[in-house]
């Protein structure tokens, strides 16, 4: 079956939100800072450019798409690790637990479902059976990473971190980002890949913009740090932090301790 007039479209369109953030990343000397970030668009821009002009049920495409998503879920793993890194970057104790947390959760999840996914093979139906065990792969795995990312938000509403714009930019709309993905890997796997057309064109026009929003926030007078605006007393701040330097604190002696 040969890709629809729109389908191509909306993969165009996704193509050139991708090349746009990657140009803004490089044009305002970003590309250092969110180094994972920068690897993760543009593996998905090679990947969406070498199967725009595939038939969608040829062997080619499905051979394609098969080797390099996973290299999707590895760059995504990093830049997940990238963001608690830059996140907590005065905390090197709660960024250190934080990141291996995520990578333990990631691989349990990679885990469970394949163990769930690999016995209904032999029941699925259509041209690519394996497909299915794709999509609740990929969906565990961006679950999981999803998780860490909406923990992170969690973090910082809670205790009111000193971040720069872009940073937030970048834990805000990458949360968003992964959630989209969720979305359409808990749909398909409900109602099955003939599904993937209709739900995959809205979900990549949804990405596509988000891509577009990080482009014009992003800039390098956004690496300044500022204050997250609360109606707190300096009293409350204080408290906050203290805690924050506590837990790092302890956190710190027990990586120390088990070295």
């Amino acid at each position: 079956m040969q890709l629809t007039v729109w389908e191509h479209r909306v993969l165009l369109f996704s193509i050139v939100c991708h090349g746009i953030l990657l140009w803004r990343l490089w044009s305002q000397k970003l590309v250092r800072v969110y180094l994972s970030l920068t690897f993760f668009l543009a593996a998905e821009a090679v990947q969406n450019i070498v199967l725009y002009p595939m038939r969608l049920n040829s062997n080619r495409y499905f051979w394609t798409f098969l080797f390099s998503t996973p290299i999707l879920w590895i760059l995504a793993y990093f830049v997940v690790l990238e963001l608690y890194r830059l996140i907590l970057e005065d905390y090197p104790g709660i960024a250190s637990v934080g990141r291996k947390a995520v990578t333990w959760c990631m691989g349990l999840a990679l885990v469970v479902s394949f163990a769930y996914a690999i016995p209904d093979l032999r029941t699925t139906s259509g041209p690519f059976p394996i497909l299915r065990v794709y999509y609740i792969a990929e969906r565990s795995t961006v679950l999981s990473l999803l998780l860490f990312l909406v923990l992170i938000q969690l973090f910082l509403v809670r205790y009111r971190l000193r971040l720069s714009p872009n940073r937030m930019v970048y834990a805000t709309g990458y949360a968003l980002y992964f959630g989209i993905g969720v979305a359409e890997d808990v749909i398909l796997t409900a109602l099955g890949v003939h599904a993937a057309d209709a739900v995959g064109l809205w979900v990549v026009a949804g990405a596509g913009v988000i891509l577009l929003a990080g482009a014009s926030l992003l800039s390098q007078k956004g690496e300044v740090r500022v204050q997250l605006e609360t109606g707190d007393s300096s009293s409350d701040r204080a408290r906050l932090q203290q805690q924050l330097t506590d837990i790092n604190r302890l956190l710190s002696r027990a990586a120390r301790g088990r070295g």
